[in-house]
């Protein structure tokens, strides 16, 4: 089941490079699904509740910048848990300055399907999260 949910985060960030924000998630996800943002864009802090209010915050996301692409650094298999670590890159849309940052995130995943995801700026943070570290 490890490998499963390795898989579907791995789709996901396919999903989102395809700027398929609905299929990001939308078929695995729970009811009570839930993303909190690490708040490493100014204004997009906080928990957003369901696919639709995560799938507004990623076209928030790419409204901000153009040519945006996300590439995989770490993808970790914690058993419900999976860490992802990428580098997105991208083009800023008001200043057209290249631009690139590394962030994490942790995907809870109960029975196939997302449970909730929570964005991390510090990877020990994120690693402490996915139970990988005390």
């Amino acid at each position: 089941m490890a490998q499963e949910n390795v898989e579907i985060v791995r789709q996901a960030v396919e999903a989102f490079n395809r700027r398929d924000f609905d299929g990001m998630f939308a078929s695995v996800a729970r009811p009570d699904f839930e993303y909190t943002a690490s708040g490493l864009i100014p204004g997009e802090q906080g928990v957003y509740r369901g696919i639709r209010e995560f799938s507004r915050l990623s076209e928030r996301v790419f409204g901000e910048f153009d040519d945006l692409h996300a590439e995989i650094d770490d993808l970790i298999d914690a058993g419900d848990r999976v860490l992802l670590g990428l580098t997105t890159r991208g083009r800023g849309r008001k200043s057209g300055a290249e631009t690139s940052w590394r962030y994490y995130q942790v995907w809870t995943i109960r029975d196939g399907r997302v449970l909730r995801g929570q964005g991390f700026l510090d990877r020990d943070e994120a690693l402490q999260a996915a139970g990988l570290r005390e």
